[in-house]
């Protein structure tokens, strides 16, 4: 595949108490403190009905990782866990919805390090409140 072939967009950016990946934990569902999710201008109108969600799943780019150490010294790889630092940092998470306004989404959850652009949100199986 030609690298021209794929073309991501972010839709967003996450705000998180988080500074470092050191600082974020790898599963947010383990620490369920509040962030918020701010969808840029030419994406506001596909949040419409997302009030009604209980969890979304979001999509995020891990800018800050590390794309060259992938392996640990114990030998396991990047596709065995769940540490940011893979050949391509797209992550995923679970996440709370607390609260729609506007084009912010107040979330629990989100293990994105702050900054972290959001790619995708899409509702999880219990959509409804």
């Amino acid at each position: 595949m030609d690298d021209a072939d794929l073309t991501l967009w972010p839709v967003g950016v996450a705000h998180t108490p988080y500074e470092t990946p050191a600082a974020a934990p790898h599963q947010g569902f383990a620490d369920d403190t509040d962030a918020e999710i701010e969808i840029f201008d030419e994406y506001a109108d596909e949040l419409s009905g997302i009030a009604d969600a209980v969890r979304i799943t979001v999509v995020y780019w891990a800018h800050m990782a590390d794309r060259m150490s992938r392996t640990e010294p114990d030998g396991t790889g990047a596709f065995a866990r769940r540490s940011p630092n893979r050949p391509n940092p797209l992550s995923i998470c679970v996440c709370t919805v607390y609260d729609a306004d506007g084009q912010r989404l107040q979330v629990g959850g989100l293990d994105a390090v702050d900054g972290s652009p959001v790619l995708d949100i899409k509702p999880s199986l219990q959509t409804e409140r």
